[in-house]
């Protein structure tokens, strides 16, 4: 199946319905799967306690210096501990919508998802709007109930930037991407406005995540940061004026069985 409209989310969502297995499970286009990824991601979802995973994300190659500077710099790895995420875990929120959980080009889902009418928010995404739709999915499953697992042996390797141009890029992207994505939840999520401002202002001190490794460069100075708000609050803006995208995932059934004790305990 063909999906003719532009847009990451909605050709995930198109895949999603359209799919006859019993998970779903994305990979990007620059990204190569180890042998055993799809098994990994298949033998955690028979859990019923987890409603979706994520996986490894590790570079094609640190053969290249800009490849070994975007990773020290945080970059995509979340480490070698398997971890659970619901609820009960502290700093979820923080942990789903800013990158603690996992990223797009390495995630799985029970296929009922989809067909209770769940998806991923096509206002976001490559093509459609500023990026963050893996992290609004995460984010709103955790919310209404169900847990992620986070699988280090699901590994797929990913191409790192080719440039110090090509890191720019990325860099800037990300950090527009992440002021309108800020402004979102500020503006559409009011029950988690506070745990937003918080975050915002930790982030702005330069506060390091203990999600990303210790030592490394931030993503940017005072002022490309400040150019970034520049940027990234029109960019929400515009995608409310414009509509692109106006699919929101409907609220989700309650989980079908009883939540699973975590692996560990995730600090702020």
């Amino acid at each position: 199946m063909a999906e003719r409209r532009v847009g990451l989310s909605r050709a995930r969502n198109t895949g999603g319905s359209a799919a006859k297995g019993e998970i779903v499970a994305y990979i990007d286009d620059d990204a190569v799967a180890e042998p055993s990824w799809l098994s990994r991601h298949d033998v955690a979802l028979a859990s019923p306690g987890l409603t979706a995973a994520t996986g490894r994300v590790l570079p094609t190659s640190l053969d290249a210096p800009v490849a070994r500077r975007y990773a020290a710099a945080g970059a995509e790895d979340l480490g070698e501990v398997a971890l659970r995420f619901d609820r009960a875990t502290p700093g979820w929120f923080e942990l789903a919508n800013f990158g603690g959980v996992g990223i797009g080009c390495n995630m799985a889902f029970k296929r009922p998802l989809f067909e209770s009418g769940w998806g991923f928010r096509e206002s976001l995404g490559l093509g459609a709007g500023f990026p963050g739709e893996e992290h609004y999915a995460f984010f709103t499953l955790i919310r209404d109930g169900h847990a992620i697992a986070y699988l280090p042996d699901a590994v797929i390797r990913h191409e790192p930037p080719t440039s110090i141009s090509d890191l720019r890029r990325r860099r800037s992207r990300i950090l527009r991407g992440s002021v309108a994505y800020m402004a979102m939840l500020l503006v559409e999520e009011p029950e988690f406005r506070r745990r937003t401002l918080r975050y915002v202002g930790q982030a702005a001190r330069g506060t390091r995540r203990d999600w990303r490794p210790a030592a490394g460069e931030r993503l940017g100075n005072r002022l490309q940061l400040l150019g970034a708000v520049v940027a990234g609050v029109p960019l929400y803006g515009r995608s409310l004026l414009t509509g692109r995208g106006s699919f929101r995932p409907p609220p989700l059934p309650a989980p079908a069985a009883e939540r699973e004790p975590p692996q560990r305990s995730v600090p702020r």
